[in-house]
């Protein structure tokens, strides 16, 4: 390897729906992009715990076949411990993410992008143009860098940006339970996913039920600093009747943590290199999604770039991509993570959100100050 190394304008480090959409958007604009991934992406894609929900516009939007789709979503059941429940009408679908992102990085691939997988990031350091990157497997030379690798992203540590605060930092157990079909339209229903609430099941945070085609998700997260014993607590949720009945007959067949931020960093933007999706902390604080908020963080790190090279004003591209953010939703993510704490605060709130859950979204009951 020597002192050689590879130069490209754009690397991405991180291969999710954020760093896809990011090296796809490059491409198209004429940048040489490289997506640099940890994991192996076979044909099937790389196992991601998580849920995999998301609304019908998303994939509408990205045209996702509907073959890949898991099931198709029509509604939402809202349960809090104490009993009460809340139903929810709308229009989503659940996706295997090992699924949904190899569609995207085939995308960005399509577009010309490099795909580099099974390459670990040890080494970013600062030049006076650009970064190099050194995995354990190469070296390589990128003028911008995004950093689409997660809420604990390793190019941000390396880079000593600022942890993201332990009370902005969800950690999330994801069960994938084997079951039948009829055994899931029979306990859950042929298109409806449940969640359940109450602060002391969960203090800040709730837990699901997924229904996929034959597979039931099961997922548990909590803010990281109020956890005493995760397995614990997960445990305290799969022992509810409810929960019980439903996952019985059915086998474990992947068990899983993952971190989810709910804060954003407190910074976003330094000498070239961009943070997005999960390792930016852009996602709602509220319902914990992210997927859609990744890949317009990415769409954008790449307009932020053109439009201040086109200018001649690099100096403003930090600028430039706050911005567009804000513009979109950064702004209301922020508030929402101030509302968070009143929701969790106690089961009255939280029942009050739930209740105004069933027929406004999220973001209107805080933007039209419901609560």
């Amino acid at each position: 390897m020597g002192n050689e190394y590879k130069k490209y304008d754009i690397i991405v480090i991180g291969a999710g729906p954020g760093g896809s959409i990011a090296g796809k958007v490059a491409a198209e604009n004429g940048y040489s992009t490289c997506i640099i991934e940890k994991e192996e992406i076979s044909n099937e894609g790389r196992y991601k715990a998580c849920g995999g929900a998301m609304t019908w516009e998303l994939v509408e939007e990205i045209n996702y076949p509907e073959d890949k789709i898991a099931r198709v979503i029509e509604s939402l059941v809202l349960h809090h411990v104490d009993g009460e429940e809340y139903s929810k009408e709308g229009k989503g679908a659940v996706v295997w993410r090992s699924t949904f992102d190899k569609f995207l990085t085939d995308m960005a691939t399509r577009k010309g992008v490099i795909l580099k997988e099974k390459e670990l990031v040890i080494n970013i350091e600062k030049r006076n143009d650009g970064h190099l990157i050194t995995t354990k497997k190469d070296k390589y030379h990128a003028r911008y860098v995004i950093a689409a690798d997660g809420a604990a992203s390793t190019t941000l540590n390396l880079l000593k940006w600022p942890f993201l605060a332990s009370k902005n930092l969800i950690l999330t157990i994801t069960s994938e339970m084997k079951t039948t079909k009829k055994h899931i339209n029979d306990h859950l229903g042929t298109d409806t996913l449940h969640l359940y609430f109450g602060t002391k099941l969960i203090p800040v945070g709730y837990s699901w039920l997924f229904p996929k085609e034959d597979v039931i998700t099961v997922g548990w997260g909590n803010q990281i600093d109020l956890i005493k014993n995760s397995r614990d607590e997960f445990n305290k949720f799969i022992a509810l009747p409810k929960v019980k009945n439903v996952l019985s007959n059915s086998k474990r067949i992947m068990f899983k943590p993952h971190l989810i931020p709910v804060g954003v960093r407190s910074k976003l933007y330094e000498d070239k290199v961009f943070a997005i999706g999960d390792a930016g902390g852009i996602v709602d604080p509220i319902s914990g999604k992210g997927i859609p908020y990744a890949m317009m963080s990415g769409k954008f790190a790449v307009e932020s770039i053109k439009k201040c090279e086109n200018k001649d004003k690099l100096e403003k591209m930090g600028m430039e991509y706050e911005k567009r953010l804000n513009s979109k939703f950064l702004t209301l993510l922020r508030i929402k993570r101030e509302k968070r704490d009143v929701i969790f605060k106690n089961d009255e709130n939280l029942k009050k959100f739930l209740s105004l859950w069933q027929n406004h979204r999220s973001s209107e009951i805080i933007a039209k100050k419901l609560m």
